[in-house]
């Protein structure tokens, strides 16, 4: 198994949130640790893109009051 661009990140976990992700992954058959990492990639992507919508925002904000 090939770990690049990989670093160990260790963490707790509510249990019944632990055993939750195990049988999802295990009906994905994939690892827990792709799985949270298929996860925070959603996350990611969507704060993102919250972000760019927020400073659009602030833009569209400065520019009416500018005038």
């Amino acid at each position: 198994m090939k770990y690049e661009n990989k670093k160990q990140t260790f963490f707790h976990m509510n249990t019944s949130v632990k055993d939750g992700l195990k049988k999802i992954a295990e009906y994905k058959h994939t690892s827990l640790t792709n799985l949270l990492e298929e996860g925070a990639r959603m996350v990611i992507h969507r704060e993102s893109m919250r972000m760019k919508e927020d400073m659009s925002d602030l833009n569209v904000i400065n520019s009416i009051v500018r005038h």
